[in-house]
């Protein structure tokens, strides 16, 4: 009994590169040529199917292994079902994209193997009028690009109309300027936006879309939940595929790992680096169907150029990069080589894929060389080259819960009590006020009390400025936290510059000065006093840092006094001097430099 293959071929003005990432959004496919929704089990044995799905095909219950997508970028994308229950033994469904007179011209097969060869008519006509569904969309993403025009939706909306004009006025009177803009856009996808869309709102992802601040989207979907227009969720995003392996609705649900299930990897949830804020639809305000109706597909993992199947015992060929620059080929279960691909080097190499390793760990081939990956681990596998500086559109859940509004709306949104989570790298800054004690003593409590507050405010200005955000005050101190070394050494040199200013009007001549220290690192995240707080050396040494500070002085570290220097981070004419900073619980002097920038008046 043979074969029943069934191709067809689609011209497109549009080039295979712009093409690619429409027609490889296989959720998207599936959802708008009408397909079924699947439900999924994991799978474990030694095949590379990381699922089994349940569907409905032709009005037929269909069972199958979900194999991982093959492909290479952006010349073709195929998968092939073994069918575990079903009417046929196999489906494989290919597309191909290649160059032609008029842009691009598209080729989708679809081969089914037929458990009775009575079947075989019928499934060449059900093959041949599902093709014209997928050919269809292909022409239909290429009228998008060539209109610039939104994605077909793909079902049909339900939302509370009457909810929605309700919530979005409130919504939108409480924002201007750029947040407003983001706001009008969020308000038109959750009113006509397809569910495929509207299931996972990346704000940086929508912010680079539409052209706005990524910190102006990520504010407004902020808003948008205390308006009751959005929900806020936590992903947990693999470090390999970069999906989301699973999903939370409040950080106390957090452990302190997760497994990704597609690439068989167990990881910690670093808060910069595995959580992710997400956004939908508020319950009762438009339904959304979570799917899925697609588990692979090129365009769930656009930093991966190239993917395939690797057989047991067998050897893969895979085809590097055309672009030069750094890759990584990584195999399920975490086995990686870093791949440098540049001009002149070897045109093939092999590799090895054992159990727990890679080898070589590392190897320089040219562009397009052929590198064949031989698999002695035993099971099949899956192996892909991954882009290793694919730019990141997560909004992290560290750099979420920076933000002030974030402090502010969401004070509940707290990691569950006893649990560290690491933070890669963070920079924080330590102020004290000197003079507050002498300042009592001579102006009365009320005064001096509404001085420090004064001076209190002046500190969140600065600090809210450079995107950062107040952790919490111990009496007169502040501690602050900032996504980058720039902002807190800027916010740091901008509250002395203006300390001058806030004594002259305070008539508190030169009785207060501010004393600051910064420093960065890794250090970890805890629930602290009902609120997420940082814990660790990097805390440690910030705090100490400070102490070695004198009044209109800031210290930091030699290493982060240098990069300032060389980036103008700091004023040019700042005295400075560099010491040995003896600080508690440190074994070594750490090499520091004190700058004087409030001078005094």
């Amino acid at each position: 009994m043979g074969d029943v293959t069934v191709e067809r071929s689609v011209e497109c003005r549009a080039s295979a590169e712009a093409l690619w990432p429409l027609i490889t959004d296989t959720e998207r496919l599936n959802r708008v040529i009408g397909l079924s929704r699947l439900e999924l089990t994991p799978n474990d044995d030694e095949t590379a199917a990381r699922y089994l799905v349940k569907t409905v095909s032709g009005g037929f219950p269909l069972q199958y292994e979900e194999r991982p997508y093959e492909w290479q970028h952006p010349s073709y994308f195929k998968v092939k079902r073994i069918v575990r229950k079903g009417l046929v033994h196999f489906l494989e469904n290919t597309f191909l994209l290649e160059t032609s007179a008029s842009g691009t011209k598209v080729t989708v097969r679809i081969t089914a193997s037929p458990k009775t060869g009575l079947l075989s008519p019928v499934l060449r006509l059900q093959i041949a009028r599902f093709l014209s569904r997928l050919l269809k969309f292909v022409s239909a993403a290429d009228e998008q690009l060539q209109n610039d025009s939104e994605p077909e939706v793909g079902q049909a909306v339900q939302l509370s109309e009457g909810r929605f004009d309700r919530v979005a006025d409130t919504y939108l009177d409480s924002l201007d300027g750029d947040e407003r803009l983001a706001a009008e856009r969020i308000l038109r996808m959750v009113r006509a936006g397809s569910d495929k869309d509207l299931d996972r709102m990346r704000p940086y992802e929508l912010a680079d879309r539409w052209k706005l601040p990524r910190r102006a989207v990520l504010s407004a979907s902020l808003h948008a939940v205390g308006a009751g227009v959005l929900e806020l969720t936590w992903d947990l995003v693999c470090p390999s595929c970069r999906t989301a392996s699973e999903r939370m609705r409040a950080l106390s649900e957090l452990g302190q790992h997760a497994h990704c299930q597609l690439c068989d990897l167990s990881y910690d949830l670093d808060l910069d680096r595995a959580v992710e804020a997400t956004f939908r639809p508020a319950l009762g305000l438009r339904t959304v169907d979570e799917g899925p109706y697609c588990i692979g597909g090129p365009a769930r993992t656009p930093h991966v150029l190239v993917q395939a199947v690797l057989g047991k015992a067998e050897q893969t060929e895979l085809r590097a990069p055309t672009r030069p620059g750094r890759y990584r080929l990584f195999v399920r279960g975490g086995p990686a080589s870093i791949l440098k691909v540049s001009a002149g080097a070897a045109e093939h190499a092999d590799f090895t894929s054992l159990v727990d390793d890679l080898q070589p760990p590392q190897a320089e081939v040219a562009p397009g060389a052929t590198l064949r990956v031989e698999n002695a681990s035993g099971p099949e596998r899956h192996a892909k080259i991954e882009e290793v500086d694919f730019p990141s559109q997560a909004a992290t859940a560290h750099e979420v819960s920076m933000l002030p509004e974030f402090r502010r709306q969401f004070a509940r949104e707290v990691l569950k009590p006893g649990l560290t989570l690491r933070i890669a790298r963070v920079s924080l800054l330590f102020s004290d006020l000197t003079g507050s004690t002498a300042l009592y003593t001579r102006v009365g409590d009320a005064k001096a009390f509404s001085l420090v507050q004064d001076h209190f405010e002046l500190l969140r200005e600065v600090i809210a400025k450079y995107d950062g955000t107040i952790v919490k005050t111990i009496g007169d101190a502040v501690m602050a936290a900032f996504m980058t070394e720039a902002s807190a050494v800027q916010a740091a040199v901008e509250m002395h510059q203006r300390f001058p200013e806030f004594r002259r009007l305070s008539e508190t001549e030169n009785v207060l000065t501010l004393k600051v220290g910064v420093h960065s690192g890794p250090c970890y995240a805890v629930t602290a006093n009902g609120v997420l707080d940082y814990f660790g050396q990097t805390v440690n040494v910030a705090a100490r840092l400070q102490g070695a500070a004198g009044g209109g002085e800031l210290v930091l570290t030699q290493t982060l006094c240098d990069a300032a220097n060389k980036h103008d981070w700091l004023p040019k004419d700042a005295p400075s001097e560099a010491f040995a900073a003896e600080l508690k619980g440190l074994a070594q002097p750490l090499e520091a430099v004190r700058l004087r920038i409030d001078a005094g008046e």
